[in-house]
């Protein structure tokens, strides 16, 4: 059955069905012309947004499903709350889709949603869903909340800072070639691009700690790192061999002969965190969140990331991923 069979209001109607609100702070949902929520009283509002389209961020049936589009749609919206160390809240879904969509592939996107929504007791509390003639379209706003005073900005670095990252690196972007190649194995880079985990709970942590900055790793560290230290007014000194990787993605630039410092600097979508904090807080942060790899240190400068690799070093370019 396609999405031309039942229609905009019976899709509608079917998407609805399968969202289920926590009804604590949400006094109007899905329903009317505007949701309505409460806010906590002394923290501040959190607003992110972000889109993928259909060929140019994923491909159906070669690097994802519809239920992992609908998870990932949701999930990077997530990670950029934790990079400002906000409790995700609430989320409103956008959808251009094709009419000759199945509604089984739809249903299976909004599944994806609400599974990785369940997991960090988010609301999916409106939205709107709209034809397209072509590729599909999802967009997807999160707001989310943080103590007044406490978001984490990229512009918290400072001398002295120890610049650290959570997990491993690289991972996703392998995982995006391992699918594109349609080579058999690898399941840990593949289920790392197709379904990212949002430090949310790295982000609560270092908010709590009230010091530093954090970035949501997007685009590769290259992009990322280049972003805190233009925002600090500071250089961001990087060491190669400090950067924590995978036995996976080690295994796979092995056998396809490709460099893992690629996929760490500009291969994206880790949705890792990278952040700095002076290093009596690292310390006691890492107590709390072991996951963590200190991996350089911030120094005075002019707004440069410098990545020393075997003894050299060298400035880094901020050509992490772009769309244009």
């Amino acid at each position: 059955m396609k999405i031309s069979d039942v229609g905009e209001f019976g899709i509608i109607r079917m998407i609805q069905e399968r969202l289920s609100v926590s009804p604590e702070n949400v006094v109007v949902g899905i329903g009317d012309d505007g949701a309505v929520y409460r806010t906590t009283p002394g923290r501040e509002q959190v607003a992110v947004i972000d889109t993928m389209v259909e060929g140019e961020h994923f491909i159906i049936h070669r690097t994802a499903t519809w239920h992992a589009v609908g998870y990932k749609a949701v999930a990077a919206n997530l990670s950029d709350l934790a990079a400002m160390g906000a409790v995700p809240t609430q989320a409103v879904v956008s959808t251009a889709l094709a009419p000759t969509m199945e509604v089984s592939e739809v249903l299976a996107m909004y599944d994806g949603m609400q599974d990785v929504c369940r997991t960090y007791g988010v609301n999916i509390i409106g939205g709107d869903t709209v034809m397209a003639k072509e590729s599909a379209v999802i967009t997807v706003t999160a707001l989310g909340e943080v103590e007044a005073g406490r978001a984490l900005l990229r512009s918290g670095a400072k001398a002295g800072d120890i610049v650290a990252v959570s997990h491993t690196l690289g991972d996703a972007g392998a995982g995006l070639d391992v699918l594109l190649s349609g080579t058999a194995g690898y399941e840990s880079l593949v289920r790392a691009h197709q379904y990212p985990v949002p430090q949310i709970q790295l982000g609560r942590i270092l908010a709590a700690h009230h010091g530093g900055c954090a970035n949501d790793i997007s685009d590769g560290i290259a992009g990322e790192a280049n972003e805190i230290a233009k925002a600090s007014h500071a250089d961001l000194v990087l060491y190669a061999e400090s950067i924590p990787v995978s036995a996976a993605l080690r295994q796979w630039c092995a056998q396809e002969k490709k460099d893992v410092f690629h996929y760490v600097l500009q291969g994206g979508e880790d949705y890792e965190l990278i952040f700095t904090l002076p290093p009596e807080t690292f310390s006691a942060v890492r107590r709390q969140f072991p996951n963590l790899t200190p991996i350089g240190r911030v120094c005075a400068g002019t707004g440069r990331v410098r990545w020393v690799q075997d003894g050299k070093e060298s400035i880094v370019p901020p050509h992490g991923w772009t769309h244009f």
